[in-house]
């Protein structure tokens, strides 16, 4: 998806390209125009991808604009379309319109990291035990993040590691933004929406980490970004 704000589009049409898909580039405002219903995007797509950015300006709340659009503008019901064979992922501004639009539940919410400061630099993640058919195979993923909101906080009583709403699925090996602990992406019940901060599009080629100089021969190989896109794209085949 595109739309105002969003400058993550080429990147992730790019990562998704590489995969094995064949993507569209489209406007949400446009899709809103031609009242692209629930079923079309049945029977159109198999994947949609939100990216990172500052969607219609972070008006009412990080992503919020982009939620209400997709559930009010277009009606579409994103568990139903992962319930019959669809793939959503949602990276940094994508993962916070996918919690403002409810795909991990009530108890969810996302806000400014704990140094009050955007960050932009490179963190380690693991993969917990989650059903994600994102992270097939993937066990730890050195990833950029850029956000100033990517701080997770649930409801008090939230057990977020047995929540019925929310799987975790990936954690920071260190305490970036002060994420309750240290969460850093969630996956609904039936693993096909995948919500996180960090940016796998952004790490797609070898070139693109900076630790890539230290193994000069593997210039030429895929990241471990790239992984996740070819994962969706295996399982929408």
């Amino acid at each position: 998806l595109a739309g105002d704000g969003i400058n993550c589009e080429q990147e992730m049409s790019y990562a998704a390209r590489r995969a094995g898909f064949h993507v569209d580039i489209i406007h949400i405002n446009d899709l809103i125009r031609e009242r692209v219903t629930q079923d079309q995007l049945k029977k159109t797509y198999r994947a949609v991808f939100l990216p990172g950015g500052f969607s219609f300006g972070d008006h009412l709340g990080s992503g919020r604009v982009l939620a209400l659009k997709l559930k009010k503008g277009l009606n579409w019901d994103l568990e139903d379309f992962s319930a019959n064979g669809g793939v959503v992922l949602g990276v940094c501004n994508g993962f916070q319109a996918l919690i403002a639009y409810g795909a991990f539940g009530k108890n969810v919410s996302i806000t400014h990291n704990i140094q009050n400061k955007f960050i932009n630099r490179w963190a380690t993640l693991k993969k917990t035990k989650c059903k994600n058919i994102f992270l097939k195979d993937i066990e730890e993923m050195h990833l950029p993040i850029r956000h100033g909101e990517g701080r997770l906080l649930f409801l008090p009583a939230t057990k977020v590691f047995a929540a019925p709403e929310f799987e975790v699925s990936v954690q920071y090996t260190e305490d970036v933004n002060g994420s309750t602990e240290m969460i850093a992406g969630l996956t609904n019940p039936n693993g096909r929406i995948f919500g996180l901060m960090p940016h796998p599009e952004a790490a797609v080629r070898k070139t693109q980490n900076p630790q890539w100089t230290m193994s000069p021969e593997t210039a030429h190989e895929d990241e471990v970004g790239l992984s996740i896109f070819k994962n969706a794209y295996q399982e929408v085949l």
